[in-house]
């Protein structure tokens, strides 16, 4: 197993309209899809730059993690999500090494994928998210 690159670097915001809008003028970019993951208490903003995506997340509950992370810390990179194949067999690698797993079980995240996130505390203190297209 390997990982097949970065599939997004996911970055909490406050105002998701004005972020679109400013992505789209400094960088010439077009918003590719936006969405509300309900699961995740979130609504998405994706942008594609080629080999990588940003995705600007904000929350949509004023409980949700993301609304902590917000509130603590303002706008910012909250997470990095690695592209694999096989994210049941991932989560069950590290699950077997001792790798704290948020998810140990795979759930829908934005655009279809299978997502799970590792605990900060297995990984520098960054949190990382696992995603895999099914």
């Amino acid at each position: 197993m390997k990982i097949e690159g970065i599939e997004h670097i996911g970055i909490v915001v406050g105002d998701l309209d004005a972020c679109i809008k400013t992505f789209e003028e400094v960088f010439g970019a077009k918003c590719k899809t936006r969405e509300k993951v309900e699961a995740n208490k979130v609504e998405v903003a994706v942008f594609d730059f080629g080999n990588t995506k940003i995705e600007l997340v904000t929350p949509t509950d004023p409980a949700s993690p993301v609304s902590r992370f917000l509130a603590s810390r303002g706008n910012g990179i909250h997470h990095i999500c690695l592209r694999v194949k096989d994210i049941d067999g991932w989560l069950d690698a590290l699950g077997k090494r001792g790798v704290d797993l948020i998810d140990k079980v795979p759930r829908r995240g934005a655009s279809g994928r299978s997502v799970a996130f590792m605990s900060p505390k297995s990984v520098c203190n960054i949190l990382v998210e696992l995603s895999e297209r099914k």
